[in-house]
This record gives structure tokens, sequence and C-alpha cells, in this order.
């Protein structure tokens, strides 16, 4: 294989030890990347891609043993939470598009079930909403 240029030179006695951290890291890339789409499931592959790189800065393909224990370290909490929210804006607005009657008293069901504290700060971003910028756009 290594004379048809398919594989690499490599030292057997390491073989496992990098097919190891190999499927450690494809493991844990495969992991995040289904977290990410299943909290943006409109986004991209190479969007959902390219963010994960972003997060943790993996430009260092070559050694799986970096990628593997960087990505099993990456919390992706806040970054699944933005996703989750900016997918259900979209989701919100596209239903506001077809019936704004249906949308607006649906959102007056939902604030009287609000507690007071999430009722302030509903009330805080719409006073803020002509200041705030629009959501990300996936492409």
């Amino acid at each position: 294989m290594e004379a048809k240029g398919c594989a690499s030179p490599m030292v057997w006695r390491d073989a496992r030890r990098r097919f190891y951290w190999s499927v450690r890291a494809k493991v844990a890339w495969s992991a995040a990347m289904a977290e990410l789409a299943e909290a943006s499931p409109e986004s991209t592959e190479e969007y959902r891609s390219t963010l994960l790189m972003r997060l943790r800065s993996l430009e260092d393909f070559s050694d799986r043993r970096v990628m593997s224990k960087a990505l099993e370290a990456l919390d992706l909490t806040a970054t699944l939470a933005q996703l989750k929210a900016d997918h259900l804006m979209r989701r919100m607005l596209a239903l506001a598009h077809e019936d704004r009657k249906a949308t607006i008293d649906g959102l007056v069901r939902l604030v009287d079930s609000l507690a007071d504290d999430e009722k302030a700060t509903l009330i805080t971003a719409l006073h803020n909403a002509g200041r705030s910028p629009g959501p990300p756009s996936y492409s």
C-alpha cells in the first residue's frame, strides 16, 4: 500500500497506539458533530465542522492523540444553547410569517405561563429589540 501511495510508512510497534487514538478522535469528532447537528439541524455539515474547529483550534490533524483529548475536553454547552435558541427563533419567525394572529395568540399564552423574572427578561428584550443583530446565516 505504501508503494501505491495509499498508506504512509509506520513502525508496527506503534500501529495499535496510532489506531487507538485515530478511532478515539473519530468517535469524539462524530459525537460533537452529532450534538451540533441536533442543536441546529438546518445548518450544513461544513458549517458545523468549521464551528467545531474554531471552538477548539484543531489545526493539527496529524496528532490524533492531541485532537482526541481536545475534543473530549471541549465543553459545547454554551454553543449548543446558542444554536438551539437560534434554531427556535428561525422556526418561530417562519411560523409568524405563515399566521401572524396565531403566533401572537401563542406568544400571549406563553407569556402568561412565564415566571416574573422571565417576564422581566422578555420585557427588557422587547425594549432592546431594535438594537440587536439578526440571526446568523448557515450557508
